[in-house]
């Protein structure tokens, strides 16, 4: 697999027209450049839209970045609304695969569509171990999302990577529990909003648990996300807006009659630098997918160059996006940094 940067639409377009049937690519890019670019992508390549860029120069805002791979080892499919539509080809093309432990599935999917829990949920012939990584596409500010297949606009997609090299998926969290839990009351599961925790609203028991005025709470929802337990999986549930009934409503689903825990910030610089020492292998190609939500904390606090340091001194041949949420084998989460990498 190889990373792929280009830095005008030019240089891209001229990439996409000289494809030839043996390479399948997935490229990177804003909202209107994918626009631009599917005019001319041919069938064999996949274009996502994104709120920024991972590339071999390190992260950028209004790049187009991707990677090349051997089109005979992969197989595409289109994820239809209802997923289970789409059910009978995506078992077919995981069966195809399923036996080799380097196989792994690109989960695409529409990131406005609040789909990807169902999404993952259909996918319940898959076995718990077979890899997934995955992000949601960005927006263009205007509440558009963009997929293509070609130049065929899709919702969301699956690619099946048939891979011969050892593989690994890596999940990177921030974020740290404090002790403090609260019990999820009330809540619609699908709308992913929460009415109350521990039997009060929820936006006021939030801001009470976490010590901080309710007038003020948005402004600690960067610093202050809840995670989710699966076992001995923390997940990451990202708050995304206090309605005016004062429930709050999330980036992923909060299910009702389950404890939350109340998160907060580590030192993300030397989060990384665990990250990274703890892979099997150095890689020879990584797929790194970051949250928009981790993309606001970065710029803020000014950490995207010592991160690049440490990032690219770890693996050069590396592309990825900045997504509206990221999956990981079989769950979606926020706030996260999901790696592939590839031996």
């Amino acid at each position: 697999m190889k990373a792929l940067s280009f830095t005008t639409l030019d240089a891209a377009r001229h990439h996409l027209e000289a494809l030839d049937s043996s390479r399948g690519l997935v490229l990177f890019a804003s909202a209107a450049v994918v626009r631009e670019l599917s005019q001319y992508a041919p069938p064999q390549a996949v274009l996502c839209s994104t709120k920024g860029e991972y590339t071999p120069q390190g992260y950028r805002s209004g790049a187009v970045t991707g990677f090349e791979y051997e089109s005979g080892r992969t197989r595409v499919v289109e994820i239809l609304h209802p997923p289970v539509l789409s059910g009978s080809e995506l078992s077919a093309a995981y069966n195809k695969v399923k036996d080799n432990v380097n196989a792994f599935m690109l989960l695409l999917c529409d990131g406005q569509g609040a789909m990807e829990e169902s999404i993952l949920s259909s996918l319940f012939f898959i076995a718990p171990e077979f890899k997934i990584i995955g992000g949601s596409a960005a927006d263009d500010g205007q509440g558009e999302t963009y997929i293509y297949i070609g130049s065929r606009r899709v919702r969301n997609l699956g690619i099946f990577f048939d891979m011969s090299a050892r593989t690994v998926l890596v999940k990177e969290n921030i974020y740290v529990p404090t002790g403090k839990t609260m019990l999820v009351t009330e809540a619609d599961l699908f709308g992913r909003r929460v009415y109350s925790f521990n039997g009060r609203p929820a936006a006021e028991e939030y801001a009470r648990v976490i010590g901080v005025p309710v007038e003020e709470l948005a402004d600690h929802f960067l610093s202050s996300p809840l995670g989710k337990r699966y076992e001995d999986d923390l997940i990451i549930a990202s708050p995304m807006v206090i309605n005016a009934d004062g429930s709050v409503t999330f980036y992923s689903q909060v299910m009702s009659s389950t404890y939350v825990e109340v998160l907060s910030s580590a030192d993300p610089l030397a989060v990384l630098e665990e990250t990274l020492g703890s892979s099997p292998y150095k890689p020879s190609f990584v797929l790194n997918i970051n949250c928009t939500l981790r993309d606001q904390l970065f710029k803020r606090d000014n950490l995207w160059p010592a991160f690049d340091d440490q990032m690219l001194g770890f693996c050069s041949n590396i592309t990825g996006f900045i997504s509206f949420g990221e999956q990981y084998y079989k769950k979606h989460a926020n706030q996260t940094m999901i790696l592939l990498l590839v031996e």
